[in-house]
């Protein structure tokens, strides 16, 4: 198996419901992935960016976020306060681990890292385990 880079998701963890701002992300061309409510109260969505194996949205990690800052950047006002209100901000970059090629590596330009960081989000990078 090679190492790839899988997806990048978007987290979210607020006190309060995002249901309207997730509508407005949906519209722009994320995707609700998953959301609860957890048990010390906050409430959890998780978001991905449309699109199939194939696009341009699969193919690095910093295709996947740029695509996902356009869509926040353009947010109305008041999906963008439910944004900065929440208290976890994060894209979660997946990479498939496997025996080949030696060398693998990704990046993010400091264009990218800055614009991140208007928006205060924080990067986690998961790593999953080859099959072999």
């Amino acid at each position: 198996m090679k190492t790839r880079y899988r997806n990048t998701d978007l987290d979210l963890i607020s006190t309060v419901p995002l249901d309207g701002l997730n509508q407005k992300l949906e519209a722009a061309g994320m995707m609700v992935l998953g959301t609860h409510q957890n048990g010390d109260g906050d409430w959890t969505t998780v978001l991905g960016i449309i699109g199939e194996e194939d696009d341009c949205f699969w193919v690095d990690v910093e295709t996947t976020i740029v695509a996902m800052l356009n869509i926040l950047e353009s947010l109305p006002e008041q999906e963008r306060r439910a944004f900065e209100q929440c208290k976890l901000r994060e894209f979660n970059a997946a990479y498939d681990l496997g025996d080949a090629p030696v060398g693998f590596n990704q990046g993010l330009s400091v264009d990218t890292i800055s614009r991140m960081a208007a928006l205060k989000t924080s990067l986690r990078i998961t790593l999953y385990p080859g099959d072999g």
